[in-house]
């Protein structure tokens, strides 16, 4: 299938940019809530501290309430006369707040479930109490108090709509988590987009439906239609891109290691969080896994991959089958649907930074959403890196070394592995497939 793509991106204005002097007061905001002590009398809670460093010095940009702020500001151009626009405004903040609070604050819940460390973040908590026990408690705890936090917020704005749809998108952020981390239903590309909804696209459209119903539209308007929708659809294409990084990364690892074992001459062992992690979030393989019963049944049954012959074979229908470019066309249809349902509301400066973030949200690399591309809040084309160009040769390496194989020319896995041209460093199983 080719790559659906979402064709050129608007010219700007770039919307980070554009919301930066709400977005500062924003953080200076949420700072002063994760900063301030539990209790009286006490230091800052140091769970609560790790929480405000991964806020303002995460690796990606604060693109969540930079959307509801900017949606706001488009909103803001359907009040009536009668309407205060800076107090409509100051709403909008508080929304965004709430957003971006929420959403830290499943960072951190997030880390209970993480068994495993040495794969994408494992839980700081741990690290702090040395115990997964005692750190389990506090990360609950630490995130318990964030969204308390915004509940706080939501009785601020005084509307019992606003704070019912909020508690809804709270419950689906906790429901995805958990078919994310401990999966009850098939591995199928529907049920993979449902589970990404439900942990990042129903925050986002809450906060947006929100934006609407505060400038006044009902829930059932044109205005309100089209800002849940366009919220849904942007949540819904980064999440699909962002998890192909994600499982880019955890099949990084996982090739450094059978690298490792076949320096020593020694068997490839996994443990079984490893084959679990790369399969949760594995849009490319799940789409494998519907097309081919017998990988399918393989993965069900035994919770995972058991061998390196079963990976480079998963490897190998991955590519096959372009299932990277099946995934990446769904995350440019979602957004081109933001796109157009932005398109339904008022033309303006803040409209456009908005089509241009959905650009942001699906580029295979998200580098307009990554802190490290920006130097002095300015944004700075990375430099390719050269292993890039080699780790896209992996599946003409794989085919050769396969091909071989069947012609008796290697004997063993290892001489596979090593003819791929990967002993040296195993092209990523991830750069190659994720580009």
């Amino acid at each position: 299938a080719a790559v659906v793509d979402m064709g050129e991106a608007p010219l700007g204005p770039d919307p980070l940019e554009l919301a930066q002097n709400d977005m500062r007061r924003l953080k200076r905001k949420i700072k002063a809530v994760i900063d301030r002590n539990l209790g009286s009398g006490g230091a800052v809670h140091p769970l609560l501290k790790s929480s405000s460093k991964d806020f303002f010095e995460r690796s990606e940009k604060t693109w969540r309430p930079t959307i509801v702020l900017l949606l706001g500001s488009v909103l803001s151009e359907t009040l009536s006369p009668e309407q205060d626009k800076a107090a409509y405004l100051d709403d909008c903040m508080i929304l965004a707040e709430i957003v971006e609070i929420m959403h830290t604050s499943t960072v951190i819940h997030d880390t209970v479930l993480e068994d495993f460390d040495s794969l994408e973040k494992g839980n700081p908590a741990h690290m702090i109490y040395s115990s997964s026990v005692a750190g389990n408690k506090i990360s609950i705890l630490a995130g318990d108090f964030l969204l308390a936090r915004a509940s706080v917020l939501l009785s601020s704005i005084r509307n019992t709509q606003v704070v019912e749809i909020m508690a809804g998108a709270l419950e689906a952020i906790m429901r995805g988590q958990m078919g994310l981390h401990r999966p009850s239903e098939p591995f199928t590309t529907r049920n993979y987009l449902r589970t990404v909804e439900d942990r990042t696209s129903k925050l986002l459209e809450s906060g947006c439906l929100c934006a609407a119903l505060v400038a006044g539209h009902s829930v059932d308007s044109e205005v309100a239609l089209a800002a849940r929708e366009a919220g849904r659809s942007m949540g819904t294409a980064y999440q699909i891109t962002r998890d192909m990084l994600v499982t880019e990364g955890n099949y990084e690892k996982l090739w450094k290691k059978i690298n490792k074992c076949v320096d020593l001459g020694e068997d490839v062992e996994f443990d079984k969080y490893e084959l679990n992690e790369p399969l949760q979030r594995a849009s490319c393989l799940i789409y494998v896994l519907e097309n081919d019963e017998e990988m399918r049944a393989q993965v069900e049954s035994e919770g995972g991959f058991k061998n390196v012959e079963q990976l480079l074979s998963a490897r190998e229908a991955i590519e096959s089958q372009d299932a990277v470019g099946v995934m990446r066309g769904r995350a440019h249809e979602y957004g081109r649907e933001a796109v157009s349902a932005l398109e339904r509301l008022p033309a303006c400066e803040a409209r456009d930074a908005l089509s241009l973030l959905a650009h942001y949200l699906v580029n295979p690399t998200q580098k307009r959403l990554q802190r490290s591309n920006y130097k002095e809040g300015s944004y700075v084309e990375p430099v390719v890196d050269a292993h890039d160009k080699k780790s896209r040769m992996w599946g003409t390496q794989l085919a050769k070394a396969k091909k071989s194989a069947k012609k008796g020319l290697l004997s063993t896995l290892s001489d596979k592995i090593t003819a791929a041209g990967i002993k040296a460093r195993l092209g990523s199983l991830g750069s190659g497939t994720f580009k």
